[in-house]
Parts: structure tokens; sequence; C-alpha cells
């Protein structure tokens, strides 16, 4: 089941965010860490649409890059 506002396919171009992007023509996985960062074509097919899997093991308490960098400590 997809989570309501997952989007389950992105183009090269697009900014879709952090995760794994799974080419739909050949199979070749691209991963992209940054939420700035443009999906390209793939350097395998050159095919622009690929299959998202997004990040999904993020912490509810972080919500910002300052707290990847500095996660607030975990209550006990």
């Amino acid at each position: 089941m997809v989570e309501q506002g997952t989007r389950t396919t992105a183009k090269a171009g697009e900014k879709p965010g952090p995760g794994r992007y799974v080419c739909v023509d050949c199979g070749r996985e691209v991963r992209i860490e940054s939420t700035d960062a443009d999906l390209v074509r793939c350097p395998t097919c050159a095919c622009e649409m690929y299959n998202c899997f997004p990040m999904t093991h993020i912490r509810p308490d972080i919500k910002t890059p300052e707290d990847v960098m500095n996660p607030p400590k975990r209550k006990e």
C-alpha cells in the first residue's frame, strides 16, 4: 500500500528527493541523497522514467537538514 502523497514514479529532470529510483526499462538503480539533486536520465539506457522508493526510515522527529547532522536525543 502506498502512503497518500507518496509518488510511485518520477521523471528525469525532477527533484524527487532522497531515495532509490529504479529505471522502468532496464532496472538500473539510481540513488539520490539530497533534496536538491536532479534525477538524471538512466546512465545505462537513457530512459527518463523511474519507479520511486523514497526514504521512509526517517525518524518523525527529524524535520530539517540540521536535525540529520545533529539528531535530537531519543527518549529512553
